[in-house]
Formats: C-alpha cells, sequence, structure tokens
C-alpha cells in the first residue's frame, strides 16, 4: 500500500493509491454505500456501475447491528462481491449531527445566512462528549463510542481506507469550544494509533480545528507529524469558508501521502478542493439526490419530477454512456417513473449520477495529466452550470 504522485500543477495534483483491493487514480470521488451497497442499486447493477470508490458508515453499521453479519460473512467485500477498495468512516460526522449538528441546525456546508453565533455555546448537547468517546442514544437505546471501538468496528467491517475518531465542532462554536474540541482530537488520534487494525487497512487521522486559522494550522501540524497512511479534512463549513479552510488544513501535511475531503461533492466545491491539493472527495449528493428525481448534466441540475420535463424527449445527457442515456430512455420517460413512485427511477437516475460523476473525475484528471492549467479551468468552465 504506497501513494505516488503522478503530475502536478501548482498544488494541483494527480496520484494513485495503491490499496489491497485495487488501485484509486486520483482525484477520484468515493460514492456512499451506507450500508455496503449503494442504495436503489441491487448487487448486480452496483458491480455493473464500476464505482472506483465506495465509502460505508461505520456508525450506522454499529447501531443496527449489521457490522455483526459483515464481520461474520468475512468483511464487506466478501458480503457484496466489492471489486473495488472501500472507505468507511469513522462515525465522528454522524455523532456530530446527533448532538451539536441538531442544536445548531448546522450540515456538512452551511450559507451564509443559517450562521449565527447567538448563545451557541449555552445549548445542551444531546451528545456526552467526554475525553475518553461519545455516549448517545439512538432509536431508544444508549451508545458508547470511542476511538478504539470505532477502529475496532472498522477493522470488522473491513474496508482498505479507514479513518480516526475525531470531534466534528459546529461553524457556529466559539475559538475556546474548538480549542478544547481539537485536544481530544489530537488525543484520540494517537489512540486510534495505538490500536490493532487489518494488517492490509490504511487510517487516515482527520484534521479539525473550526474555522480559525491557527488552530487548523495547528491541527495540520499536529495530525501531520503522527504516522498516519493519509489524511483526512473534517469539519462543518460555511459556504465562503470552504477554501480558506481547506488551505490552512493542507498546510502543515506530508506531500506524499493522500488527501482528503470528508462529506463534500457538490461540483464547484470539488473544484476549489482539487485546486487546493485534496485527492479524493466523499458525499451523499450524486445518489441521494437521485432517489429524490434530481440528476446532473451539463446544463445543470435538472428536478426531474417537475412538470417542464413531462413532454421532453430529450434523454438527460446526450454524451452520457450510462444505462438510461445509452438506451435511449428520455426525460419525459423518467418523469413518468417518478410520478408512479416506480422503484426504476431511483435505479436509473442513480446509475447516470453515478457515471456523470466518474466522468467529472476522469476529465479533471485527464486535463491535469495535461500538465496545462488552462485544461483543467477549461473542464471546470464545462460543468459550471451543474
Amino acid at each position: 500500500m504506497s501513494f505516488s504522485i503522478k503530475n502536478k500543477i501548482g498544488r494541483v495534483r494527480t496520484g494513485v493509491i495503491k490499496t489491497a483491493h485495487g488501485d484509486i487514480e486520483t482525484p477520484n470521488f468515493a460514492f456512499v454505500a451506507t450500508h455496503g451497497v449503494i442504495k436503489a442499486l441491487d448487487k448486480k447493477d452496483y458491480l455493473a456501475a464500476s464505482p472506483e470508490l465506495t465509502i460505508s458508515n461505520t456508525f450506522h453499521l454499529f447501531v443496527t447491528g449489521k457490522w455483526k453479519e459483515i464481520k461474520k460473512a468475512g468483511g464487506l467485500r466478501k458480503m457484496f462481491g466489492a471489486k473495488n477498495p472501500i472507505m468507511t468512516d469513522s462515525g465522528g460526522f454522524q455523532v456530530f449531527s446527533l448532538g451539536w449538528g441538531k442544536v445548531h441546525k448546522i450540515g456538512k456546508v452551511n450559507s451564509e445566512n443559517s450562521l449565527s453565533t447567538s448563545n451557541v455555546n449555552s445549548t445542551k448537547n444531546p451528545v456526552r462528549i467526554t475525553n475518553n468517546g461519545v455516549v448517545f442514544n439512538y432509536d431508544g437505546k444508549k451508545y458508547e463510542l470511542t476511538p478504539a471501538k470505532s477502529i475496532s468496528l472498522q477493522k470488522d467491517i473491513g474496508a482498505d481506507i479507514i479513518f480516526a475518531f475525531d470531534e466534528c465542532t459546529s461553524p457556529l462554536h466559539d475559538y475556546e469550544y474548538n480549542k478544547r474540541a481539537l485536544k481530544r482530537t489530537h488525543d484520540w488520534a494517537k489512540k486510534c494509533l495505538k490500536v490493532k487494525r487489518g494488517k492490509e487497512q490504511l487510517l487516515f487521522g482527520i484534521v479539525q480545528g473550526g474555522v480559525f486559522e491557527d488552530l487548523r494550522k495547528e491541527s495540520s501540524k499536529a495530525i501531520g507529524s503522527l504516522p498516519f497512511d493519509g489524511f483526512g479534512i473534517g469539519g462543518s463549513f460555511g459556504e465562503k469558508q470552504m477554501g480558506k479552510v481547506i488551505g490552512w488544513s493542507l498546510s502543515g501535511l506530508p506531500e506524499d501521502r493522500p488527501r482528503h475531503l470528508l462529506g463534500i461533492g457538490r461540483v464547484k466545491d470539488i473544484f476549489i478542493g482539487v485546486k487546493n491539493g485534496i485527492d479524493t472527495f466523499d458525499c451523499v449528493i450524486p445518489t441521494r439526490e437521485a432517489r429524490h428525481g434530481c440528476v446532473f448534466s451539463r446544463d445543470g441540475r435538472l428536478d426531474i419530477k417537475r412538470g417542464v420535463f413531462a413532454k421532453d424527449k430529450k434523454v438527460i445527457e446526450r454524451s452520457c454512456l450510462c444505462q438510461m442515456c445509452a438506451g435511449g430512455i428520455k426525460r419525459k420517460d423518467l418523469n413518468r417513473l417518478f410520478k408512479e413512485n416506480k422503484p426504476e427511477a431511483q435505479r436509473l437516475a442513480t446509475l447516470h449520477n453515478i457515471y456523470f460523476y466518474k466522468t467529472l473525475f476522469a476529465k479533471i484528471r485527464e486535463a491535469i495529466n495535461s500538465g496545462k492549467k488552462s485544461a483543467l479551468e477549461k473542464v471546470e468552465k464545462e460543468y459550471k452550470k451543474v
């Protein structure tokens, strides 16, 4: 297992992450397969879609008890027959979503209008956070998740790339709260490194620090000095803060290891990440939006359930080779399938959005490998409407 850089244009780079179950050409995207497979797809579709990378959710596999079935089967790969490399997250962001995320009404990327700093630290967090880990209630049961438990679960799930347990903070938290949380994240990172994992598993440490430049740089230096196989950039951001926060977070990381931007997947944000030197991304956007009737084309994001598409005889994207577009299924056909609540609608939309994102990243890599900054700018302009 290793990482090599193929080409660079300033901070922008292409590379290869070698894992036990295949190489990942970077930049690349991990599609969310919450419980091991991508929702709306059966095993045959999943293999046909051929995602180059997927990420499954340790938190959901933990609270549903599905990790036990997966462990018994010998890991996700054996259970579902996946051919691609697999990531699992640590569960830290899902715990944040149950706690401060819920209290502050904050998600991963937040509009400036949603950010207000009034009395945010005085509100009680429904998740109890201690220096040892977190305790939370889910579906009427109490759970505890610690650094050791997170790594142990990820070992049993059997992903190729796993992440250290961290504390994600809200962009509404003040400096002092972020400072305390950062110390916990750094202490937990060291604990995660001590936990036995699969000998072929790559462990990524996570940089935190909220929206504060000195804390981000401190975290980058501290996490970057530890013997992780790669690094994740964590946190919850305001839209306008993302580029700066990514830059601060990468400032102390070694060049010779991969960098993953956790939970980010809007096309415009992908280009921000790529231009700052991010290697891999993950997000629910392409697959979740597909299930809700939103498909992507270079003309923009299309809410295919709208009446305007009921008589539209065009395919979603003329140059697309997904099963739907290549098969001549029109926008009006997909509109009807969604209106009739046919499972086929979600399936076709999901397959299309996966192909769209795979094509986007292939073009990004091709542009960077050309060695021309203008080539990447051309791709960004091509996808500007999305």
